[in-house]
């Protein structure tokens, strides 16, 4: 999880000038986030993802990314945008560092001896269950039909080469300003009477 933190004097003193009062700035906030956090999660997922990384499957990010059950409310001021599948090893591209087999290794295809689909990902019948009894495995190697397929290894590296951290904090605080007026109007028109 990615955590950031804001200093909400910025906010409020702009809440207070566009005619917010003190009892409402809670809800306002709470709405600012939410729909802040909506607009930073579509920003990753439609700009940072693509122009990082070489997705196979490009609807993947879509699916992971969610705000569902992490949403702010006037009581809790706080919203997650999370992986909810947890397979795409993000904090590991925002950070760098090393993903590690589940099990035993990590099978590597190889570029050259390896069929792949029109989006880039390997045939079914070229994984590594799939190859099973006809493939033969020689040290960190697995060879079908006399040739390489797969390197096996215990762990790969992974370099930091999605800028989650700058773009979820930038757009994060762009998009609370430029929903403030919005908000406050609501919570205006919306306030009961004292």
């Amino acid at each position: 999880m990615i955590q950031v933190e804001f200093d909400t004097a910025d906010f409020t003193g702009r809440a207070m000038e566009l005619g917010a009062v003190a009892d409402q700035l809670p809800y306002i906030l709470a709405r600012s986030l939410n729909d802040a956090a909506d607009r930073t999660r579509s920003y990753l997922i439609e700009k940072t993802w693509p122009t990082s990384i070489s997705a196979k499957n490009r609807s993947f990010i879509g699916a992971a990314l969610t705000t569902r059950g992490a949403r702010a409310n006037k009581y809790d001021l706080r919203v997650e945008i999370y992986d909810k599948l947890g397979r795409g090893n993000l904090m590991l591209h925002a950070k760098g560092g090393t993903r590690r087999a589940k099990g035993a290794n990590l099978a590597i295809p190889s570029s050259a001896n390896v069929k792949r689909t029109a989006s880039g990902a390997v045939s079914r019948s070229q994984t590594p269950r799939a190859l099973g009894d006809k493939a033969a495995r020689r040290g960190r190697f697995l060879f079908a039909k006399g040739k390489m397929v797969y390197t096996l290894d215990p762990a790969v590296p992974i370099k930091r080469d999605v800028p989650f951290y700058q773009d979820f904090t930038n757009t994060m605080r762009r998009a609370i300003l430029e929903s403030l007026p919005r908000n406050v109007a609501r919570a205006m028109a919306t306030r009961r009477p004292r």
